[in-house]
């Protein structure tokens, strides 16, 4: 009989670890990805996800992991200066691989469905935008107008 009752204890132990540790990305991983825009230059440049307006450079700033997809655009922007972009793309993270995995497949399935096992890999961005050069510089059109005369 009491051998019976430690088997008991020892599978609802294993069973108890089982739910606690699945899907470790979705009970650690939160619902926000962190993305920091370093200084640059120039300063207090405007930055743009997806088109919309983020902020005022340098930031940090916590953004919701269903804003911040795969192919998810972010533009640094400033009057006279050449617009920067940059593509955000999403990787398993591998800590959270590992942990699902040893938990058994089913947590893994569950954190690939649900997303939360993917996290960007650009978080850090740093910028140098170039000055537009707007002296010298001819609309394709004149360009056109100009060689017709010749």
């Amino acid at each position: 009989m009491f051998k019976k009752i430690q088997i008991i204890i020892v599978r609802l132990f294993i069973i108890s670890m089982v739910l606690i540790l699945s899907s470790c990305a979705t009970i650690f991983g939160g619902q926000k990805n962190t993305i920091q825009i370093e200084a640059g230059s120039p300063e207090h440049a405007l930055v743009y996800l997806d088109g919309k307006l983020l902020g005022e450079a340098p930031f940090k700033i916590k953004i919701s992991k269903y804003l911040l997809q795969d192919g998810s655009i972010i533009e640094i922007r400033k009057d006279g200066f050449e617009t920067m972009i940059y593509q955000v793309h999403r990787s398993p993270h591998i800590a959270y691989v590992a942990a699902d995995i040893l938990s058994g497949v089913v947590p893994l399935i569950i954190d690939v469905a649900d997303g939360n096992i993917y996290r960007p890999n650009t978080r850090k961005i740093e910028y140098e935008l170039v000055k537009v050069n707007t002296v010298n510089k001819k609309t394709s059109v004149q360009q056109k107008e100009t060689q017709e005369k010749k």
